[in-house]
């Protein structure tokens, strides 16, 4: 194996429950919440139904369950559907680096792992932490974009890591996890780009399936290509070479990830908290038009293309400044109703979207990515400004969100039609003492309906 892939591994081995401070333990039972939250306010859409479906046809072997079902299905099915359901509201954590990516599209996968294989919950705690450390890491690294390769490259990296450390698998098994892993899930950047599909939901939990079935694979003997980082076209012929930066045993990279307050593209966290300060001070009808400065990753990402002026799918609409600040400015709110077919096609919206500019600021480039500043500025047709601007959004490690708001998420989104509301408070104490339990069947049992 190579050194990097050795150097991850051993990364791996080292990160086992005890060895977590307190606060790393805090930080990953949050990031457990929030994806719960953001899975089952996803449970009634279409597409989510459709996922469900799919997974149902597929059993066999160990099984875990698809979160407010009864079903079962595969390991790595369930942990996909349970996935793509998380991330379809766009709602889910966020972490930024050279590359952005959504880490806790991992997480459903690692818990089913967790559920078939009667894990304690102590050790699903440590395999997100290392899961997210090695998806962070290459996040962290290198640009994947550029280079045409996709966020959920990093989910196959992280979730293999985070199954390895599930699984017990020793230096050597986690090593050849790492590269089945990444050898055979280097995942195109086209599926951010243009009009945005259902995959956009899809890719990163089939990536985390990837790596969970990696790791299976490798506890099995089965080993992966040898030097998949550095040798002859490995990820450093693909990508150029790259570094990966060493973190404090304290300081792991999941208390890096910001969490979301909206149900956008983290690039656009800030331009919407700013929007609905200047929803509340001015008219729409006044509105003449409306400049948005924010640094360039939120322009290449919500404010270059076309689309976003003019988003025909719910993906192109949560990644479009026009849409989701001409949203808040005109309702003073956004939220996932907003991204119903009727909304996106609103002849209204569309034309006060024509009325919104977007530009980079190189100094907010510059403050980039520890910052997140937006300012957008308001003329009226009077010629009167006004302007709201944004550094750190809600979420934010420097502006978290309150465990009461945390919690306040999780029952907002709850599926109260499908599941008691009593089993929200039952899901927030199976987190609260996943450290110690001794499985994460309450946790699951409180995701799915009383038996």
């Amino acid at each position: 194996m190579d050194a990097t892939t050795i150097r991850l591994a051993e990364t791996v081995a080292r990160l086992t429950p005890d060895v977590l401070t307190e606060d790393t333990v805090t930080q990953a039972k949050r990031r457990i919440v929030d994806a719960i939250a953001c899975a089952m306010g996803a449970f009634d859409e279409p597409f989510c139904a459709r996922m469900r479906e799919i997974a149902g046809r597929c059993g066999g072997g160990d099984t875990a369950r698809i979160w407010g079902t009864e079903l079962r299905s595969s390991v790595e099915m369930a942990g996909f559907c349970n996935g793509a359901t998380l991330r379809y509201l766009d709602l889910n954590d966020t972490f930024l680096g050279a590359s952005a990516g959504h880490p806790s599209d991992m997480i459903p996968a690692l818990i089913a792992l967790a559920e078939a294989e009667d894990t304690p919950g102590g050790t699903l705690i440590a395999a997100i932490v290392a899961a997210y450390e090695l998806y962070c890491g290459l996040c962290d690294a290198t640009a994947l974009g550029p280079k045409g390769l996709d966020q959920s490259t990093a989910a196959a990296l992280g979730a293999a890591g985070g199954a390895s450390r599930l699984l017990g698998l020793d230096v050597a098994a986690t090593g050849n996890a790492i590269a089945l892993a990444v050898g055979a899930n280097l995942n195109l950047y086209n599926v951010r780009c243009g009009t945005l599909s259902d995959w956009k939901a899809c890719a990163g939990p089939n990536a985390a399936r990837n790596g969970v079935f990696a790791a299976l694979l490798a506890r099995e003997g089965i080993t992966g290509p040898t030097a998949v980082f550095e040798g002859k076209g490995g990820l450093g012929t693909v990508l150029g070479p790259f570094g990966l930066r060493e973190t404090a045993p304290d300081r792991p990279r999941l208390l890096e990830t910001r969490l979301k307050a909206y149900p956008v593209c983290y690039h656009g966290q800030s331009a919407v908290d700013a929007a609905l300060d200047l929803a509340g001070r001015i008219g729409t009808a006044a509105i003449a038009r409306v400049r948005i400065d924010t640094y360039e990753a939120a322009v290449r990402m919500m404010g270059a293309d076309p689309t976003r002026w003019a988003p025909e799918t719910r993906e192109t609409a949560d990644h479009s400044l026009p849409f989701t600040v001409g949203v808040a400015l005109t309702t003073g709110r956004l939220t996932s109703g907003d991204y119903a077919a009727g909304r996106l096609a609103d002849p209204e919206l569309r034309r006060f979207m024509q009325r919104i500019e977007v530009r980079e600021d190189p100094e907010m480039t510059r403050a980039y990515p520890s910052r997140n500043r937006t300012r957008i500025t308001v003329t009226t047709a009077g010629g009167e400004e006004f302007t709201a601007s944004r550094d750190h959004p809600k979420g934010h490690p420097d502006n978290p969100l309150s465990q009461a708001e945390l919690a306040g998420k999780l029952e907002s989104l709850w599926p109260v039609d499908r599941l008691p509301a009593a089993q929200v408070h039952q899901v927030l104490a199976a987190v609260e003492g996943l450290a110690h339990a001794p499985s994460v069947a309450p946790l699951v049992d409180a995701l799915c309906p009383p038996r």
